[in-house]
């Protein structure tokens, strides 16, 4: 919401676009890619704030057009991974991160995915397995830490995603645009007004909201569910310590509501 509020005029308007595409499921898939479900709310999103950065920022724009076309290969970390300095703040980091990445990536990932997918063979063990190996290997041909996190899947499940042939989808175009147009996409990235960043992640909470609506929780498993999102608007790391808390308790029977 605090990118929307930065950019009110755009980000409102990309809100409302995003809630009358979504109202719209026949017009979210174009009849062409209806093998892979290729997802338009995104590019339309995406679209309108490429634009709307152009003409704010032609500079950027100029930028584009001028950078050259070049392949650029992933260059290996592996090797300074024995510098202690790196160990250093890779622990002081990780610690800082274990509480959104315990609760999205692992343990909402895994009850989305069942929810949407109940076929699906996933637990909390195979993600965490997943998400470190991902990691290892991705952090030493020099990505940035990554994770499967339930927001990005909700969103595409919004979209239109229906199969994994999605994500492979998109998987394959950012691995092609990161060799053969590395150079344009900082200044390509660098167009998309807040505006436009905040609706999109907007798309992907609105998701997740709906998808809890319709269910057929308990009192006691909302409860743990609107207190743990509310200490999390606060603080994540506190909002997942009082959830495990409050969830111990109720399911000890040494709290009743």
């Amino acid at each position: 919401m605090r990118r929307i509020e930065g950019d009110l005029v755009l980000g409102a308007f990309s809100v409302a676009l995003a809630l009358v595409l979504l109202g719209r499921g026949d017009w979210l898939t174009m009849p062409v890619l209806m093998p892979v479900l290729m997802p338009v709310l995104m590019p339309v999103l995406m679209a309108v704030g490429w634009a709307v950065g152009s003409w704010r920022q032609p500079e950027l724009l100029h930028a584009l057009v001028d950078t050259p076309w070049a392949m650029h290969q992933p260059e290996p970390q592996w090797p300074s991974f024995n510098q202690g300095g790196v160990w250093l703040a890779g622990i002081g980091l990780a610690a800082a991160q274990i509480p959104l990445t315990f609760g999205n990536a692992i343990l909402g990932i895994v009850a989305e995915t069942l929810r949407l997918f109940p076929g699906v063979p996933l637990d909390e063990n195979r993600a965490a397995r997943g998400t470190g190996l991902m990691n290892l290997l991705a952090g030493g041909l020099g990505a940035p830490p990554m994770c499967f996190g339930a927001g990005g899947m909700a969103a595409q499940v919004a979209c239109g995603a229906r199969t994994g042939r999605a994500p492979i989808l998109l998987g394959s175009v950012l691995l092609l645009a990161g060799l053969f147009v590395s150079g344009q996409l900082t200044a390509l990235l660098s167009l998309l007004p807040t505006g436009t960043l905040g609706a999109m992640l907007f798309v992907a909470g609105f998701s997740l909201t709906i998808g809890t609506a319709g269910s057929s929780r308990d009192k006691e498993a909302r409860a743990v569910l609107l207190t743990t999102a509310a200490e999390s608007v606060w603080n994540a790391g506190v909002g997942v310590v009082v959830g495990v808390v409050l969830e111990a308790w109720l399911r000890s029977k040494l709290l009743r509501i």
